[in-house]
C-alpha cells in the first residue's frame, strides 16, 4: 500500500470533524443573527407603523383645523363683504339726504332773503306812504 504513516488517518479525520463542526457553528450563528435581525426588523415595522398611524392622525386633525379656518375664513369673508355693502348703501343714502337738505337749506335761505327783502321794500314803500300821509294831513 501506501507508506503513509498510520497517524495521518485520524488527524485528518479530526481535522474533518473540527471544520465541519466549525461550518454547524458559524450556521448557528448566522441563523442566530438572522433571527435577530428578523426581529428587529418586525419591531422596527411595528415602530414605524404607529409612527405612520399616528402621522395619518395628525394629518386628519390638521385638515380638519385648516377646513374649520378655512370654513371660518369664508363665512368672515361673507359678513364683512355684505357690512361692506351696507355701510356704502348707507353712506350713499346719507349723501342724498344730505344734498337735499343743502337744497332744502339754500331754498329756505334765498326765501328767507327773499322774505327779508320784501319786507325791507315794504317797510320803505309804508314808510314813504306813512312820510306822505303825515304831510298831507
Amino acid at each position: 500500500m501506501s507508506d503513509m504513516p498510520v497517524w495521518v488517518g485520524p488527524t485528518v479525520a479530526i481535522s474533518l470533524l473540527v471544520i465541519a463542526a466549525s461550518f454547524l457553528v458559524m450556521g448557528a450563528v448566522v441563523l442566530a443573527l438572522g433571527l435577530g435581525i428578523r426581529r428587529q426588523v418586525a419591531r422596527a415595522r411595528a415602530q414605524l407603523q404607529a409612527v405612520g398611524d399616528d402621522a395619518k392622525a395628525i394629518v386628519a386633525k390638521l385638515k380638519g383645523e385648516v377646513e374649520g379656518f378655512t370654513e371660518l375664513s369664508g363665512e368672515a369673508r361673507e359678513k364683512l363683504t355684505h357690512g361692506i355693502r351696507t355701510v356704502e348703501g348707507r353712506l350713499q343714502d346719507f349723501d342724498a339726504l344730505v344734498e337735499v337738505v343743502q337744497t332744502e337749506v339754500e331754498d329756505s335761505a334765498l326765501d328767507a332773503a327773499a322774505f327779508l327783502r320784501t319786507v325791507r321794500r315794504s317797510g320803505k314803500i309804508l314808510g314813504a306812504a306813512r312820510a306822505g300821509l303825515r304831510r298831507r294831513r
